[in-house]
This record gives C-alpha cells, sequence and structure tokens, in this order.
C-alpha cells in the first residue's frame, strides 16, 4: 500500500489586497459585527443581572473580559488594567459560586459594578480597535490558555453517600 502524502495545498486568496485592507479597518465600521458582539455582551451581562443567566452567558462574558485584557495589555487601555483585573476577579467568583449551586449565578451588587465598568471598557476598545488588533487578542488569549496560565473554574464533585 503507498503512503499518502502530507502535502496540501495552501489557500489562495481572491484578493490579497483586500484581505490585508480589512484587518485595518476599525471594528466599528463593520457595522453587522460590531452591532452582533455588542448586543451578545450585553445581552449576557443583562441576563446575569436579573439573575437568569446560564453557562453560555457567563462565557460570553469570560470571552470579552479576556479580549478586554488582552487589549489593555497590548495598549489599548493599559491604565485601566487595575479595573479589569478586579472585574475578572468578580467574574471568576460569581462563576465559581454559581457552579457550585447547580447553575445559578447570582451576583452581588459590588460585582454589578465591577462587571459593568469591564464591559464599557470593553465597548469602548471595541469602538477604537481594528480587525488586527481583536485578531491579535485572541491570539493572545488562546495561548495564556494553552500555556496554563488561566484560572479554571472547577465544578466540586459532590459526595456520593
Amino acid at each position: 500500500m503507498k503512503k499518502r502524502s502530507k502535502y496540501r495545498p495552501r489557500a489562495v486568496l481572491q484578493s490579497p489586497l483586500n484581505f490585508v485592507l480589512s484587518g485595518l479597518k476599525p471594528v466599528r465600521d463593520l457595522p453587522g459585527v460590531y452591532l452582533d458582539v455588542q448586543l451578545k455582551n450585553r445581552t449576557a451581562l443583562e441576563q446575569v443581572r436579573k439573575g437568569d443567566a446560564n453557562k453560555d452567558d457567563i462565557d460570553m462574558l469570560i470571552g470579552a473580559f479576556n479580549v478586554t485584557e488582552a487589549l489593555a495589555i497590548m495598549g489599548k487601555g493599559h491604565d485601566w488594567l487595575d479595573e479589569i483585573n478586579e472585574g475578572q476577579n468578580a467574574l471568576w467568583e460569581l462563576s465559581r459560586r454559581g457552579v457550585a449551586n447547580g447553575m445559578r449565578f447570582i451576583m452581588t451588587a459590588k460585582q454589578w459594578e465591577l462587571l459593568k465598568l469591564v464591559m464599557d471598557l470593553h465597548e469602548a476598545q471595541l469602538a477604537n480597535a481594528t480587525v488586527h488588533d481583536i485578531e491579535k487578542a485572541h491570539d493572545f488569549v488562546q495561548s495564556v490558555i494553552r500555556q496554563g496560565r488561566a484560572r479554571a473554574i472547577i465544578q466540586a464533585k459532590k459526595e456520593i453517600v
């Protein structure tokens, strides 16, 4: 039996110049994408505020907060890093407590203020970031997760009696 070749042809860009220029566009100039991201993030935050949040809403907030931190580290809002870390800690505590309570995510007033502040920062960063900036931030978040430097929310195992 003949050995199968590992050669795979690379995708050919139809318009390389458009591909490069699309990375330089601000995210706010992509009306469908920008509005969609804003609605998803705000809906998740509203579900948490009402106490109706599920795992998908928390995951949406975690992703948004991670991108916010990555953009701040890359220079967009670097002076807000302390507030972003406080917001991430509040979200981590909310998530940990929610997982322990059978996926019921209920927050305190202090957590609400911190989450709202970080979400406002995230939207301001998105308005000023380019598509390339968002891609770099996403790659940074993925590398942190791969390296094991991200905090995991672990569900405590219940003892069977």
